[in-house]
């Protein structure tokens, strides 16, 4: 099974948790409230500023760039004015707001948008839908909910504290270390995600029933979920780096390296699909072989039956016994002893046999004539 390479944690989290895939379905991660936070770059600086609740005030000042992160779009009014006072487009503010959309990017005249899906990890695979408006001196982003953990933590944390050098000097810029904390979030859901396989094929492996089943549907699930964020972000990373994009040339080789990246990401959810067909059918071929064991246990304990039945049948017939010929021993005072140990012995003879064979109580029958006898 293909592992996830394993990186240097460049979020800052804690050393991934091996969490069990479980059946249960991802809980959602739409928000109930909108959380607004404006950073204003200079040169050498970063401002926190807190967005008015109606969004209605330009925040952008001369030689400054604008990144208003939007935690939640519950405030649907809230983000339409600061679509009219940043010129948004329409149609890109009402995909915004509308929730499930394809990772996608689209050209306006006055800005980008871009849509993502950003990833979580917490024994489901889940995702959330980030929606960014890239203009000429600001960045807005909008995501599904305001958790703790998202891609964006840490980022938010170096522009508070001032230390992240160098400032992003640019809106493509900008806009690029975002969409490259997107896509980094990515290796350590997977490795966590590749961990969790792990164990769950020892347990395909020993497990005596079917209650393995579903556990292994929940992770064909999680790969299906990925698959379907993965490959339109990559044609999305592929489109936003052509020429008809306004993007510097220094944003466009930045963007080529993530674009690498979610390739090799791509690369690992694709032998994750494989691993978990692989485990599917192991658990299918593993149910197959006990059902073949026990029905093999059954099959000898009949034939062994067989034979006694046999006998038991012939004795059980109502012969004249004042006849010579119409079964004598039955007057013998030895004929029931004589029988019950002649039925005994072909017992006992079958199950000896049968053991040799290997077909039952664990050992395996005679090599084959042209392998050495150890």
């Amino acid at each position: 099974m293909t592992r996830a390479p394993r990186r240097r944690n460049k979020h800052g989290r804690h050393p991934t948790r091996i969490l069990a895939i479980t059946e249960a379905e991802p809980t959602p991660l739409v928000a109930k409230t909108t959380r607004a936070t404006a950073y204003r770059f200079s040169a050498s600086a970063c401002d926190v500023i807190e967005v008015p609740l109606d969004g209605g005030v330009d925040l952008r000042e001369p030689g400054t760039l604008l990144w208003i992160d939007l935690q939640g779009t519950a405030d649907t009014a809230l983000i339409q004015n600061l679509g009219r006072v940043y010129g948004l487009h329409p149609l890109a503010v009402e995909d915004a707001l509308h929730l499930q959309q394809r990772a996608k990017v689209e050209s306006y005249p006055n800005h980008i948008f871009l849509v993502a899906r950003m990833v979580h990890y917490d024994g489901r695979v889940s995702l959330e839908q980030l929606a960014m408006f890239v203009g000429h001196d600001f960045v807005i982003t909008a995501q599904e909910s305001h958790s703790d953990g998202d891609s964006f933590d840490l980022l938010r944390a170096q522009l508070r504290t001032h230390i992240r050098r160098p400032m992003p000097s640019t809106a493509d810029l900008l806009a690029h270390a975002l969409l490259d904390a997107v896509v980094d979030e990515y290796f350590p859901v997977l490795e966590a995600f590749g961990e969790a396989l792990y164990s769950l094929e020892d347990e395909v492996i020993n497990a005596k029933d079917q209650s393995v089943l579903g556990r292994i549907q929940g992770a064909r699930r999680d790969v299906v979920t990925l698959r379907r964020a993965l490959w339109p972000l990559r044609d999305a990373l592929f489109m936003l780096g052509r020429e008809g994009f306004t993007l510097g040339a220094e944003a466009r080789l930045y963007l080529r390296d993530t674009t690498d990246h979610l390739l090799r990401i791509i690369d690992i959810a694709e032998g994750y699909r494989e691993t978990v067909a692989s485990l599917m059918e192991l658990h299918m071929s593993s149910m197959s072989q006990r059902m073949n064991e026990t029905m093999r246990v059954l099959a000898v304990i009949s034939t062994i039956f067989i034979p006694l039945t046999f006998i038991v049948g012939i004795y059980g017939m109502n012969f004249d016994t004042d006849q010579p010929l119409n079964m004598p021993e039955l007057g013998s005072p030895y004929g029931y002893p004589i029988i019950m140990s002649l039925m005994g012995l072909i017992a006992v003879g079958m199950m000896f046999f049968f053991w040799r064979r290997g077909w039952f109580g664990g050992r395996s029958g005679p090599p084959p004539d042209n392998e050495p006898r150890s």
